[in-house]
């Protein structure tokens, strides 16, 4: 950086006055001087804002080595949960297969306890059904066999009434 001037009574002091255009003798200013002017001017404003910024750089060149290793960290940090949550993923997947497959094989069992109970049903109502044939034909050969003519009339009659119920029923559907 620049050297700082000596202070004494015989160097003036500009950077407290408010207006240093007063110090300069006062004469019209051409437009290359007035040109110039406003060179000097941007290019001071440059050069004052290359060295802020060269600190800063500094700055951060010296915080860099804390930045990585904090990025790192944090990298570290998320590739860990990012472990764990893939584990936590991995043996969720698991108690779930294994409770998929316990309760298939529970719907499996159940399945067969029902398929069994219906056809032991299906065995006891059929043997029920055998069962009231085989009385209803024997009772029927009985009453055939002790009332014989009321068997005939009975018929007769029950063929009569179907016959009648047959007609009106064509009757009514022919209109």
């Amino acid at each position: 950086m620049a050297e700082r001037l000596h202070r004494s009574s015989e160097v003036p002091n500009f950077a407290n006055s408010r207006d240093p255009e007063h110090l300069l003798p006062q004469h019209n200013k051409t437009a290359l001087e007035e040109r110039a002017s406003q060179v000097g001017s941007a290019v001071g404003k440059v050069v004052v804002m290359l060295r802020r910024t060269q600190d800063r750089l500094k700055d951060v060149a010296n915080t860099g080595g804390d930045a990585a290793t904090r990025i790192n960290d944090l990298a570290d940090a998320a590739r860990a949960k990012a472990q764990d949550a893939a584990n936590r993923i991995s043996d969720l997947a698991d108690a779930a297969k294994t409770r998929t497959q316990e309760l298939g094989e529970a719907a499996a069992s159940r399945v067969d306890e029902l398929r069994q109970a219906a056809a032991d049903k299906a065995s006891e109502l059929g043997s029920q059904v055998r069962t009231g044939y085989y009385r209803a034909r024997i009772r029927a050969n009985a009453v055939v066999r002790d009332y014989p003519l009321h068997v005939v009339l009975a018929v007769g009659a029950a063929g009569f009434l179907l016959g009648v119920g047959l007609r009106i029923w064509r009757a009514n559907r022919e209109y």
